[in-house]
């Protein structure tokens, strides 16, 4: 379990994220704590490869056992603030289905094309 540190401040995080401090409050103390209940509570396992959460868009490639690093909110934080440390609305993921599901793994896995001529100069 990691070392927490100590809450300096409390804070109204749905006034927080509305204003745009979405890094503030990913970095906070309260974040801290609902991601290790998320995460203990799914069992450090990711949720999309096991098949158990689907977002309705994404499949996932293969159904194996994998350690979830990262917690997912379902409803985005920027579309409803007020349910930013609600464990409801948190899913287990490993690094790989987050970028699944936030469909950014399309950008990793380019090929670069190969140029038509090679361009020489004799």
């Amino acid at each position: 379990m990691k070392k927490r540190r100590i809450r300096k401040k409390t804070y109204d995080w749905t006034t927080e994220i509305a204003k745009g401090n979405t890094n503030k409050f990913y970095k906070s103390t309260d974040f801290d704590i609902l991601r290790e209940y998320v995460l203990a509570r799914d069992h450090y396992t990711c949720q999309f490869f096991l098949g158990l959460w689907d977002d309705g868009i994404h499949k996932p490639y293969f159904i194996k056992p994998i350690p979830a690093t990262t917690v997912h909110h379902i409803i985005p934080i920027k579309e409803r603030p007020d349910l930013a440390l609600d464990p409801d609305n948190c899913i287990s993921l490993s690094h790989l289905a987050h970028e699944i599901v936030e469909d950014r793994h399309k950008f990793y896995f380019r090929k670069k094309k190969k140029p038509v001529t090679i361009e020489r100069w004799d």
